[in-house]
């Protein structure tokens, strides 16, 4: 199944570039506790992880780039990923604990809380992989992605919190790689879709004896 291709496309990348994955994931959690940073980081750490899911060359001067000329582009699009997730969670609590029909409510919210997560997975990874990366296109491509492959975008999201559990538990990988996995996992996953559309790069074929 494609969503365990790109599973292992993402395991493999961070072992094949795993100090820049300690890199990523390092700057993520700095940007993010001085807020003020937290999207400017996040749209430098996915544009290196989208040239690393596109099979190209990286080094830390791509997130620097990145994160300064887009710094002021790169909040809404953070806000919208990041805020409306919250929003949703919000209502379902506030509903679930509601008596009567009020429970269906709190069914709607939880199964718009759960798309908007599986369509808030291609978001940044668009941003970048996009000629123009004009906010309402890439919801509306992040939409459709999620909308057409549902299954794929639902595993994907399996991995995602998978990969956030087990570093919750073992609290060094959370710090030092889980950002920066999710980043490339991401982007990995964005462009296994792509890929299928002749959108992106296919990988690189491994060389046979």
């Amino acid at each position: 199944m494609k969503a365990f291709t790109v599973m292992g496309r993402v395991l493999k990348a961070t072992y094949d570039e795993l100090f820049m994955v300690v890199f990523l994931s390092i700057v993520w959690w700095v940007g993010t506790v001085l807020i003020i940073t937290a999207a400017p980081t996040m749209i430098g750490v996915s544009r290196v992880a989208n040239r690393l899911a596109n099979y190209r060359r990286v080094d830390s001067s791509f997130f620097w780039e990145a994160a300064r000329s887009n710094f002021w582009r790169s909040w809404p699009i953070y806000l919208i990923t990041v805020v409306v997730p919250i929003a949703l969670a919000i209502n379902i609590a506030f509903y679930s604990r509601l008596e009567g029909l009020w429970w269906a409510f709190a069914v709607f919210w939880l199964w718009a809380f759960v798309f908007s997560l599986l369509a808030a997975q291609y978001t940044f990874a668009l941003y970048w992989q996009q000629d123009e990366p004009g906010l309402l296109l890439i919801l509306r491509n992040a939409f459709l992605l999620a909308v057409r492959h549902p299954l794929y975008s639902f595993l994907m999201l399996i991995f995602h919190l998978t990969l956030i559990i087990i570093g919750a538990v073992l609290a060094l990988p959370l710090f030092l790689l889980v950002p920066g996995m999710l980043a490339l996992s991401a982007n990995f996953a964005t462009t296994g879709l792509l890929q299928e559309m002749d959108l992106a790069p296919q990988p690189p074929e491994i060389p046979t004896r």
